[in-house]
This record gives C-alpha cells, structure tokens and sequence, in this order.
C-alpha cells in the first residue's frame, strides 16, 4: 500500500511538473490557479485509474473465494503485477490449486472405493451418526429397488429389529440378525452384520443373502423327514410280516405265501428307492459329464410310449403324440434322455384317472426341439407347482405310494436335462398338468453336436 501512494505521489508531482513546463513554454500568462486546478484534475485521474484497477481485481477475489466455498476449484485469478493485492490473489490462486489437487485425490478414492463396493456380492450400506444413509452399493440398490442415498436406514428396509441394531450399533455395540425383507425380491433372507465405525461417527451394516441356505435347509429337513417315512413303511410291513411268519403263520403255506408276496413287494420298493437314490446322488455331482450326440427323439419317444403301452392300456387312457415324425435331431445323451421321457410319461399314466387322456406333442422352436406331456386330470395346486421338482416332495402322499412312486423321478429328471443342457417347465389348469422339455436342436448353434441337416 505504501509502494502504491508513493506511485500516486511522483504521479501527482510529474503532473505538476509537466503543467509548470507548458506553462512557462506555452502559457506564460495562464493564471496560478489554472495550474493548480489542472494538477489537481490530473492526480484526481491518477488516483481513480488505480483506485478502479483495485476495485476489479477486489471483486474478481471476491468471486474467487466465492467460488472455492462452493468447491469449484477451477477459477484463477491469475493477476501477474507487483502488489499487495496481487500478492493475495496469488496466494488465493494457489490454495485453490491444492484444494483441487486434494478434491480430485478425493474423488478417485470415492471412485475406488464405489468401484470395490459395486464388485462386492454382499449389500453394503454406511450410515451417519444421525441414521442416514450416506454410502450405499448395487447390491442393496437392486434388493431395495432403489436409491437409498440421503434416506434414513429404516427408509431403506423397514425392519424394527434392524433399525434397533443400528441404534445399538452406534453406542459402540456390534451385532449380528437374521430378518426377511420386501424389497425389489420379496421373500429374501438376509443375514446384517452391524457394525460401529471408528469414534462413532456412524455405522457400516453388511448384508448377506442367505435366502438360498434356507430354501436347501427347508429341503434337506423335509427330504429326510420324507425319505425316513418312505423307508419306514416297507420295513414295518417287512418286520411285521416276518415277525408273524416267525411266530407260526409259516406253517400255513396259503397265508405264508401272502405274507412273502407283501415282504417281496415292499423289499422291490425299498429297492426302487435305494436305486432311485443313488442315481439321483450320481446325476447331482459334478463328476458325471454326459457326451452329447444327435439323438432322435421322435423314434425314442415312440419307443417309450411301446413300453409303457400295457400300462395305459390297463386304465382306459387315450394316448395321442403329435410331431413326432417331423421332429428334428436333438442334442442329448440318449440314456439320459430315455430315463427322462420314461419318467414324464410314466407319471402321466399314473396319475390320469381312467379313460383319461395322455397328449404328447413335439416341436421345433428357435433351434430348440420341444417336447410336451400333457395328462388329464385334477392338475397340481399352484402352491405345489414350484417344488415338484425337490427329491422326495409329493404333492399328494398317499396317492404317490398308492401308485408305486418313490417320490424322486422328477428330482432325477431335473438334473438329467440340466446335465444335457435343456431345461423343464411345469404347468396346470384347465383340467390338464403340463411338462414341457425344451433341448438344443443337433444342427442348431447352441449344440456342440455336428449333424447335417439331411
């Protein structure tokens, strides 16, 4: 400030003395008072150009630092003159430098700790110490069915129990629950890990879906509820016959041979069952790897159908197959694709009632050959549907071992197209159950089979 009076003082001084100059040169009858006046007018400007040059760079700091509070740290003042002010607005354009430097570091740490997040399977939501959701990632934007940014933690997923771990959380005590949620997937089980962050200064809560853990938990306690009461029944029949055979009943051949009969009968179906059981325990692991080759399943449905012929015949049913000539090669183990067919059918015949109809229908559709079995009936319950396919389950128990059925054809039917790659679909209404068998084509691209079209 010093620096710059001094300028105005010699600017003030070369005025006066340029103005004496012209006056003894040029107007040396000019009165003193025009000189006066002329040197002050010149100061006056001087003063003011540098007063309003001040004024500028004052306003362009002014919105400099506006700009900073707002963090745009992109604007520069960049004045080059000597200066105190100068001096400010260098030291200004140089705190926004590093301001940008450490906000741009900021965001490439947000950037990889979202791009972390985002990889994780597990939802993570982190929460302030006033609830509020403050970092989320895609996992728990897809459970929730939105953006849970900005919300409160009971906003996001309406739990009272999660809200209270929460609560507890951030007095510095971690816990662990189980709870079920209605978000974008209704009916998930989740497990939450809360846990505090350091100082308190909120809450970081981890959830894992457990949903399908349950589903196997509820499966294996009913498969061995059912598979223990489907061994239960032939061997109390067996001791029980056995103990009476024991007990006398031996010596009368026409009851003894009626016993035996009911032993031979129930041991076939305790054997059906362990045959059943072990295959379904081979079709599930890993290590059976089926080789895929052109199977015709036209000739091979027709040759399941001559099997199960007797069968039919016996109840009345009317058996029609549609398409089966025309149907193109599919790429299948032929086996595996036999066990299959025999399994729908001869679910069909068994639970059609008499003089019932058994519809099967083939069909190419988008380099997939279709295969439909269709039974008349009183259908499946809607409630059924989704677990006819888990071992052991039936939809109608005492009806099921009326018929013979160990309960674990469909459960080996699943993994046997799984295994060649095909897939299975039930359906029912209208008086009619439906299973529809979708296989890659042999000729198609989502074969690895090589057949001509001819």
């Amino acid at each position: 400030m010093i620096r710059r009076y001094t300028l105005l003082g010699g600017a003030i001084a070369l005025a006066f003395g340029l103005l004496y100059a012209f006056r003894q040169t040029i107007a040396p009858n000019a009165p003193d008072w025009a000189l006066i006046l002329g040197g002050v007018a010149l100061g006056a400007f001087a003063g003011w150009t540098l007063s309003f040059r001040d004024v500028l760079d004052t306003r362009r700091l002014q919105r400099l630092v506006e700009g900073l509070t707002e963090r745009r740290y992109g604007d520069r003042a960049r004045i080059r003159r000597p200066g105190q002010i100068p001096d400010l607005a260098r030291a200004i354009d140089a705190l926004a430098e590093r301001l940008s430097v450490s906000e741009e570091k900021k965001h490439r740490r947000e950037d990889r700790l979202r791009t972390i997040l985002d990889a994780m399977t597990e939802a993570v939501m982190v929460t302030d110490a006033d609830g509020r959701v403050t970092l989320t990632n895609e996992v728990l934007t897809e459970l929730v069915g939105f953006s849970a940014e900005g919300k409160t933690a009971t906003e996001a997923i309406r739990h009272p129990d999660l809200r209270q771990a929460i609560e507890d959380a951030q007095l510095g005590l971690p816990k662990q629950l189980e709870l079920s949620v209605d978000g974008a997937a209704p009916g998930r089980v989740l497990r939450a890990s809360v846990s505090p962050l350091r100082n308190q200064q909120g809450v970081v809560t981890v959830f894992h879906d457990v949903t399908a853990e349950r589903v196997a938990d509820r499966v294996r306690r009913d498969f061995v509820a059912n598979a223990g009461h489907e061994l239960r029944t032939p061997l109390t029949a067996i001791r029980g016959f056995a103990e009476t055979l024991r007990e006398g009943a031996i010596e009368d051949p026409d009851s003894a041979r009626g016993f035996i009969d009911v032993i031979l009968r129930h041991t076939k179906r305790l054997q059906a069952l362990v045959d059943d059981l072990a295959d379904l325990s081979r079709f599930e692991g890993d290590e059976l790897e089926l080789r895929l080759e052109p199977v015709l399943a036209g000739a091979l449905i027709d040759e399941v159908l001559r099997g199960l012929e007797a069968q039919s015949n016996a109840k009345g049913l009317t058996v029609t197959s549609v398409g089966l000539q025309e149907a193109p090669p599919v790429a299948a183990e032929e086996r595996a694709l036999e066990q299959v067919l025999v399994n729908l059918v001869d679910n069909a015949i068994k639970y059609t009632p008499e003089d019932g109809e058994v519809r099967i229908e083939v069909a190419p559709q988008n380099g997939e050959v279709v295969i439909e079995v269709a039974n008349s009936g009183p259908g499946i319950a809607p409630r059924h549907l989704e677990r006819v396919f888990e071992r052991v389950y039936r939809v109608d128990a005492g009806r099921s071992r009326e018929l013979g059925g160990t309960g674990l054809g469909l459960s080996i039917v699943k993994h046997l197209v799984a295994k060649i790659g095909g897939q299975i679909t039930v359906d029912s209404g209208g008086g009619w159950t439906r299973f529809q068998l979708r296989v890659a084509r042999a000729d198609s691209p989502k074969s690895d089979t090589d057949v001509s079209r001819a």
